[in-house]
């Protein structure tokens, strides 16, 4: 299955999303300084108002077993688990710190810089998924 052009930007995000953070919990410094995880994390949410626009926004399903047939049809399986585990991956990673630390000044930069890419994650894999239903919105009667 060819990838259409919003999701692919989405797996290019994520992707990258996902180099920042294995290096992050293999190294234990951040990869990226501050501002460039703030500037994926603005990519990733462009991506998905990008997204929301190609597919003039909407959903073309009236269940939930519909929407995962249409997104079946548009995705390969292995995306759809990559982008599921990234998505609740991500939104951990981003409100784990949130719940959790009581002083936010104590956050070392690999922390930080994971809640911030995990947001961005969570958006990219978003993305990918309202593509696969939107398009296929798109083209059903």
């Amino acid at each position: 299955m060819k990838l259409l052009p919003p999701q692919g930007a989405a797996f290019v995000v994520l992707c990258i999303d996902v180099v920042v953070i294995v290096f992050g919990f293999l190294t234990g410094s951040p990869m990226l300084p501050r501002a460039a995880n703030v500037v994926l994390t603005v990519i990733s949410i462009a991506v998905l108002f990008g997204t929301l626009l190609w597919s003039k926004g909407g959903f073309g399903y009236d269940s939930i077993p519909s929407m995962w047939r249409l997104l079946r049809r548009r995705l390969p399986v292995w995306l759809i688990v990559a982008a599921t585990i990234a998505f609740w991956g991500g939104i951990f990673l981003f409100a784990y710190p949130l719940l959790t630390v009581t002083d936010f000044g104590s956050l070392d930069e690999t922390a930080n810089q994971r809640g911030w890419t995990g947001l961005a994650a969570a958006f990219a894999s978003g993305s990918l998924f309202y593509a696969g239903i939107g398009r296929r919105a798109a083209d059903s009667p």
